[in-house]
C-alpha cells in the first residue's frame, strides 16, 4: 500500500531507517523523591531522517556544533516533548513538540537536534 503525503513528497517507500524513541523513565526513592531511572524505549519505527541544518558556535574556549534534524514517521500521538530519538548511534532530542504534517493524519514530524561538543556526541 503507499500512502503519499504532501511532505517534502514522502511516501511509505521512503521511510526507510529504524530508529527507537526513547523516555526517561521515573521512579520514586525511599524518601519519596523522584528520581530519573534508565532510559525505556517508547517504540521502534519506520522513518525518513535528513539533516536540514548545522550550526557552529565558538564562544571563549568551549566550541559546540550542533546538526538539526528532521524525521518523519506514520502519524502517532503518544510522542512526548522529552522523548529522545536513537538513529545510528546518535542521540537527537526533539527540540519542538511533535506535530501531525499537514493536520492529515498521515504523518508526525520530529524536530530534533544533535549537539556535539569538542567532536563528541553528547
Amino acid at each position: 500500500m503507499r500512502m503519499k503525503g504532501t511532505l517534502m513528497r514522502t511516501t511509505m517507500d521512503d521511510l526507510t531507517e529504524r530508529i527507537s524513541i526513547v523516555y526517561h523513565a521515573r521512579t520514586r526513592d525511599s524518601c519519596g523523591n523522584i528520581v530519573d531511572g534508565e532510559d525505556e524505549v517508547r517504540c521502534m519505527v519506520w522513518a525518513k531522517v535528513y539533516p536540514y541544518g548545522a550550526r557552529i558556535q565558538e564562544g571563549g574556549v568551549e566550541r559546540m556544533n550542533q546538526v538539526d534534524y528532521r524525521v518523519i514517521v506514520r502519524y502517532r500521538t503518544d510522542i512526548l516533548p522529552d522523548d529522545e530519538v536513537l538513529w545510528r548511534g546518535k542521540r537527537l532530542r526533539m527540540i519542538k513538540p511533535a506535530y501531525d504534517a499537514e493536520s492529515a493524519r498521515t504523518w508526525t514530524v520530529l524536530e530534533c537536534q544533535e549537539v556535539l561538543a569538542d567532536g563528541a556526541a553528547t
